[in-house]
């Protein structure tokens, strides 16, 4: 069992709100990635142009309302991954849909040496079966976020095998919401000056063939903080 110091102060996070975590400084949100871009603009540009060659009004017609149909699919689309922010605020994370989300992760809790860029996110999930994708701790917005930010903290969605999670932000561009990070925990009074160059340099590029390692390996509540100057997470490929 834990000792009475480590419970209470567990039973402290897991009583944190989102006010807890204090006024917003930077909002990301899951905006789909250059590849993805493409994969939903082609087939609404093909049908498109099939629209253009049709022989006559009726034709025309039924063929201009096929590629708004799909392009209204595409719209939601982007915007239901969209709805979904990474919240960097004063004192934590605030992770979800809503601003009142019940998923944070306090700086408290936050290692500054766990933090890696991920490129191909969704082969990362391929191979760690027990992280599905999407889940409470792996936010892409709709699959169609491939790069993105992976910070380790309090698991405020209680499905972990500790107190501790990898939480999987996409991001167009993870190294400003790195960036976000370190401002926010530095203003805060810890010790993450760093935390942005090294998320960087432990930058994860997932193949799909196995990795030689966990690209995101378990925290266990013993473990100590690793920090900006600790040993670097593992290659993974």
């Amino acid at each position: 069992p834990a000792a009475p110091e480590t419970a209470d102060a567990l039973a402290g996070l897991l009583r944190q709100t989102w006010r807890d975590q204090g006024a917003v400084r930077a909002t990301f949100r899951c905006w789909p990635s250059d590849g993805a871009w493409l994969v939903l603009a082609a087939p609404v540009l093909a049908l498109l142009a099939f629209a253009a060659a049709a022989p006559d009004p009726a034709e025309l017609t039924v063929r201009l309302v096929l590629t708004g149909v799909l392009a209204l699919v595409a719209a939601a689309l982007v915007a239901v991954g969209a709805l979904d922010a990474h919240r960097v605020c004063e004192h934590g994370l605030v992770v979800g849909l809503a601003r009142r989300s019940r998923y944070v992760v306090p700086w408290s809790t936050v290692d500054p040496g766990r933090v890696r860029v991920l490129e191909r996110t969704l082969l990362v999930s391929r191979h760690r079966p027990d992280e599905p994708n999407p889940s409470p701790h792996h936010r892409t917005g709709f699959l169609l976020t491939t790069r993105s930010l992976a910070v380790n903290g309090f698991d405020s969605a209680g499905a972990a095998r500790s107190p501790f999670a990898w939480w999987v932000l996409g991001a167009r561009r993870p190294g400003r919401l790195a960036e976000a990070v370190e401002a926010a925990m530095v203003a805060d009074g810890y010790a993450a000056a760093g935390l942005a160059e090294r998320a960087q340099r432990q930058r994860v590029r997932a193949r799909w063939g196995a990795p030689t390692g966990d690209p995101l390996p378990a925290r266990l509540l013993p473990d100590p903080v690793t920090g900006v100057d600790g040993p670097l997470l593992p290659a993974a490929w």
